[in-house]
């Protein structure tokens, strides 16, 4: 019995075709996308295949953005184009028709939502890149881009500009939280940021700098958070 089972694996082994599935995860050291309404998020739980999006982005402001919900879902066309939405129960639906993956497996362009507002895959203190390649490809950039910014598929995404001189930073994701809670914006997490909650204290309007946890009200989650990253300095 144990030899016929050894013959059928061996025969289903030799003679049934072999599939190749292109899967990827976020690289570590580049997971961080920026919101322009809810800070940094988080994509290290993101997976990438030849056909979608899986799993989940998370926002320290805003919760879990999930990339297959039930009605919706972002997918790949196999040469790094996205389509469709994700979701957020904080943040509604995010289109990510206008996000596109590289050669290299870096993300480029934008996603939007109504309440996310605009998010960034590759800004100064930002980036986000997976280990997926397009079926074929071979990590590498063309030697130059076509002009007018087009990209596969006939479409078009503005170039990000960098000022002379400035190299890449990558952030580690400690700064990248001081960096949220930082009211004063001078760097560092302080006395004066303290001061600033202090005046600010019971305050209930929405967007205030010291509302750090962005739930419409200056109080003791916001002073706790405070707390946990006194101390902290970024590069500003």
């Amino acid at each position: 019995m144990k030899q016929k089972l050894a013959i059928s694996i061996f025969f289903l082994g030799v003679f049934l075709p072999f599939f190749p599935v292109s899967a990827g995860t976020i690289i570590d050291s580049h997971k961080y996308a920026w919101g322009d309404n809810i800070g940094y998020i988080n994509f290290e739980n993101v997976t990438v295949d030849d056909g979608a999006l899986g799993g989940y982005a998370w926002s320290e402001n805003k919760g879990f953005l999930k990339f297959n919900p039930v009605l919706g879902g972002v997918s790949n066309d196999g040469a790094g184009n996205l389509s469709g939405s994700a979701w957020g129960e904080q943040l509604g639906w995010i289109d990510f028709g206008n996000v596109v993956i590289g050669p290299d497996g870096k993300f480029s362009g934008t996603a939007t939502g109504a309440l996310a507002g605009t998010i960034t895959f590759d800004c100064r203190y930002c980036d986000v890149q997976t280990d997926w390649r397009q079926a074929g490809g071979n990590g590498s950039l063309p030697a130059a881009a076509p002009s007018g910014g087009q990209i596969s598929g006939g479409r078009s995404i503005a170039p990000v500009s960098v000022p002379a001189g400035v190299e890449p930073v990558q952030e580690s994701a400690e700064s990248a939280k001081a960096r949220l809670i930082d009211i004063q914006k001078d760097g560092v997490i302080g006395i004066l940021d303290f001061n600033a909650m202090m005046v600010n204290w019971g305050n209930t309007a929405c967007g205030n700098p010291a509302d750090t946890d962005n739930d419409c009200n200056v109080g003791i989650l916001d002073f706790n958070t405070l707390m946990v990253y006194w101390g902290n300095t970024y590069q500003t």
